[in-house]
């Protein structure tokens, strides 16, 4: 399928767009490549442009010798080895060389879940998002394989399922959320039959990409879940994405595609991409329903249950036939986390953090990073790449005994991948306002940003964050 696509991508990459783009690009002073510089790498990625310039840039993340020896006499648990707890403790070892940082992570390989769409769409395999979990960690890093059993945060200590207690004086949470399977009745048998897929495990996206290959027709049937959502722009990505498959398949009169979402919009998250978003994928002729929510499947007649809330606040039953179904489940926080005393009512089981420091609310030696921390920020690697330097400041303040002086301003992004070879990027903050549009043009569909997400992204997130040069 990869090497059909990348015909099609050709075809589509005419000479005419080509010119296009150049002009483009030069009206603008600095090209889109160019520009690339920058956001791979942020302000301190500037400085890594050659050898004295990348020796000069590690030189900065350090703090001085004297509070170098502060530092090292705490001690720094880091609850999650996933993207959000690795670039923290990559970002501290920077700062101070020979930190004291214990890592608690059960497995062994380390997913690039950003990748999972790729993987649903044909573009990657399943090698090109896993890494050996060792080759991440810095020689400083001392490797608890366990798993987070409970947080005893008056005691400043973790509990393992083995039933270790590990001390802190310093910890970062960092656990993600997960698919609550059991949001949606009957989805976790559903899940099991030659009709029903999604993009959020990595055996599940590969039997996407199959169901996908193989589809001849009928409706296929996309959801988009309530609550909060990791990586929210996924569900719309894999059905635009499906859809101009089968468009190129020449399959496109045979499939009605639906995508129910429980929002009122496509893309309410950051209007101004909604506004431009939304009259592209309705003239591709996708279905969309808006404030619809996925309550049940019926197996044994491919039916999709869900539940509508109309304009005067009735809530009635919808039934959608399925031949192809991409459900999405809610998402939840592990249950040490949910359950545990770092949370409180009203958030849905995240940890209690400030918005901008990123402090636990009730503990400040607790600090939180990712998906699972209550900042109202979306839940992207584009969110830790800004985070995670915060976190890491902030506690070496607390240890030097200042206040936290690091501020996170809420600034996410998106690749939104609305079809094979084309891509909007745009960077957002916490009230959904576009920033940096210079470099991005975020309305725009193009292929240099469908490059970067296929080509660029993944280096960022291995040899950048992960080695703490955010």
């Amino acid at each position: 399928m990869s090497v059909e696509k990348n015909n099609i991508d050709q075809e589509k990459s005419n000479s005419g767009e080509r010119s296009n783009l150049s002009e483009q690009q030069e009206n603008k002073g600095v090209s889109r490549r160019q520009a690339l510089k920058y956001i791979g790498y942020g302000a301190g990625g500037l400085l890594v442009g050659g050898g004295a310039g990348f020796y000069g840039y590690r030189r900065s993340l350090q703090v001085s010798s004297s509070e170098a020896a502060k530092v090292r006499n705490a001690k720094f648990v880091v609850a999650g080895g996933s993207i959000g707890g690795l670039t923290v403790a990559a970002r501290l070892l920077r700062a101070v060389p020979g930190a004291d940082i214990t890592i608690i992570e059960p497995r062994e390989e380390h997913h690039y879940q950003p990748g999972y769409t790729l993987v649903g769409a044909g573009v990657y395999n399943r090698s090109d998002v896993i890494f050996d979990q060792e080759s991440l960690f810095f020689s400083d890093m001392k490797w608890v394989k366990d798993y987070v059993e409970a947080f005893e945060p008056d005691r400043n200590r973790v509990i393992t399922r083995s039933g270790e207690a590990i001390d802190y004086d310093y910890l970062v949470v960092g656990l993600g959320v997960e698919c609550n399977l059991d949001s949606v009745e009957n989805l976790r048998e559903a899940l099991n039959t030659d009709y029903v897929a999604n993009i959020y495990d990595l055996s599940s996206s590969e039997k996407y990409r199959k169901l996908a290959d193989d589809f001849e027709g009928g409706n296929a049937v996309f959801t988009y879940p309530p609550g909060y959502v990791k990586c929210g722009g996924a569900p719309q990505k894999i059905t635009w994405l499906s859809e101009d498959l089968w468009r190129d398949k020449g399959m496109r009169d045979k499939v009605d595609v639906h995508f129910y979402t429980d929002r009122n919009t496509i893309f309410p998250t950051v209007p101004r991409v909604d506004e431009a978003v939304k009259p592209l994928i309705e003239a591709r002729g996708i279905n969309n329903y808006y404030n619809q929510v996925l309550r049940a499947i019926d197996i044994s007649t491919r039916t999709a249950i869900f539940e509508e809330t109309t304009e005067n606040g009735t809530v009635r039953e919808v039934r959608q036939q399925y031949d192809l179904l991409h459900p999405m489940p809610r998402f939840q926080t592990p249950k040490p986390l949910r359950e545990g005393p770092l949370t409180r009512e009203g958030i849905g089981g995240q940890l209690s953090v400030d918005r901008e420091t990123l402090q636990h609310t009730q503990y400040p030696n607790i600090f939180g990073v990712g998906d699972n921390a209550a900042t109202g920020a979306a839940k992207t690697a584009a969110t830790i790449r800004k985070q995670a330097p915060v976190v890491a400041g902030n506690m070496i303040d607390l240890v030097l005994g200042y206040e936290p002086s690091n501020k996170y301003d809420g600034a996410s992004g998106c690749p939104l991948l609305t079809r094979y070879g084309r891509c909007m990027m745009f960077e957002f903050d916490f009230e959904g306002n576009l920033i940096n549009e210079w470099i991005y043009r975020p309305t725009q569909e193009t292929r240099v940003w469908w490059d970067f997400k296929v080509h660029g992204l993944k280096r960022l997130y291995r040899h950048v964050m992960m080695n703490g040069y955010v």
